[in-house]
């Protein structure tokens, strides 16, 4: 059985996903809304990846904490 990664790292790696992700989509939305071609949206995409995605991982490390408190006070806990 192969050794999984500690509990610890949970919050950071759900971050990292779900901000890759998210910047994937949205990038390519909205970069696709505003280019003509697939030529000028290979051109210009990359780089509006690399400006959102750390932007993204910070916000959601910042914001699912309290998002998840402020849900604790309308969801009951099994």
């Amino acid at each position: 059985m192969t050794k999984k990664i500690p509990f610890r790292y949970r919050s950071l790696i759900f971050a990292l996903i779900m901000s890759f992700n998210t910047s994937t989509i949205i990038s390519a939305v909205i970069i696709s809304l505003h280019t003509h071609t697939f030529a000028q949206f290979i051109k210009v995409w990359p780089s509006s990846f690399a400006i959102g995605w750390p932007l993204v991982f910070v916000a959601i490390l910042i914001i699912a904490p309290l998002v998840n408190k402020f849900l604790n006070l309308f969801i009951e806990v099994s």
